[in-house]
């Protein structure tokens, strides 16, 4: 209420939103979802950075239940990311350990040019069902289970052993193996006919080559022995790149996307509570997506239910 010079008292309607006597606004909270999950500042140093910027105190558990708020705004929208990508033509998907409570859990990935989506599981393999289309992925054998979805295997995993192969077991199908990869991976319309008989070639070549080093009565296989029996069955899956417009060479995209959660744990340590960790993936998830169909974060944060599409 203000008193004016005239003696007339004049009051404010009290805004709706404010519903306590201590309160964030909406801007604040948005800074700390975005330093928590986008720069993954952990929450001392989030408690230190609004101290030092804006000299104002808040408690972890407020931070937390910052973070809890906006995961619950944002999960019916990652929920239709998820069914999205199940659909979507081409995705990748990768897994990784989760360090929760002192114990090892799982983080599933599943993710496109537009969007990403993570969950949290107590197995290693609990893989989603109802996906369509073709999954990228390192050929994880658990992967190739899925019922009714083509698969293409992850080359930069392929190129990775082969220069292994060359430089430590000096195997000579492995340099030539190498080069067809990152030629076709340049070229723009490669002849398929030429590519599947030099590829071949190439294979058929390093089983001889296998064969002549295996000792007489030896069951053991050499590593490059294994990697070109991979090649040889799963050529269709490897060369999916050159036959299917819009396959990626690598699955560096699904890598790339679980990467960050593991810069969190590094930074970080591990969650204290599975709650936390799916927390943390559902914001982590959205922010991803916003940030692949080219929004401002910061923007999204602050208005999560505008539609990009």
């Amino acid at each position: 209420m203000k008193i004016c010079s005239c003696g007339a008292q004049t009051t404010a309607a009290f805004p709706e939103n404010i519903t306590a006597p201590v309160q964030y606004g909406p801007r604040v909270k948005a800074l700390a979802v975005y330093f928590s999950n986008q720069q993954l500042i952990p929450e001392d140093r989030l408690q230190q950075t609004f101290e030092d910027l804006f000299s104002l105190p808040i408690s972890r558990a407020t931070l937390a239940k910052i973070n809890n708020d906006f995961a619950n705004q944002v999960a019916p929208i990652q929920a239709q990311v998820l069914e999205d990508l199940k659909a979507e033509e081409v995705k990748g998907a990768d897994e990784s350990g989760l360090r929760i409570g002192g114990k090892t859990k799982w983080l599933h990935t599943i993710g496109s040019e537009r969007a990403t989506h993570y969950r949290v599981s107590e197995k290693r393999g609990d893989l989603l069902e109802g996906i369509q289309g073709i999954l990228v992925h390192d050929h994880w054998k658990p992967y190739f289970n899925l019922k009714n979805i083509e698969h293409a295997l992850c080359n930069a995993h392929h190129l990775r052993e082969l220069k292994a192969l060359e430089e430590i077991e000096k195997e000579p199908w492995a340099f030539k193996m190498s080069r067809f990869l990152r030629i076709m991976n340049r070229l723009k319309d490669p002849p398929l006919g030429r590519a599947m008989q030099l590829y071949d070639r190439i294979v058929e070549a390093g089983l001889r080559f296998n064969v002549s080093q295996t000792q007489p009565g030896g069951r053991k296989r050499r590593v490059g022995h294994n990697l070109l029996l991979r090649l040889r069955d799963f050529k269709e899956e490897t060369l999916r790149f050159l036959t299917t417009p819009g396959v990626p060479f690598t699955n560096n995209q699904s890598e790339q996307d679980i990467r960050m959660i593991k810069v969190k744990q590094k930074i970080s340590g591990g969650f204290r509570t599975t709650r936390g960790a799916e927390v943390f993936c559902l914001i982590r998830g959205f922010l991803s997506t916003r940030r692949k169909q080219g929004f401002n974060i910061f923007h999204a944060i602050l208005n999560p239910q505008f539609c990009p599409q």
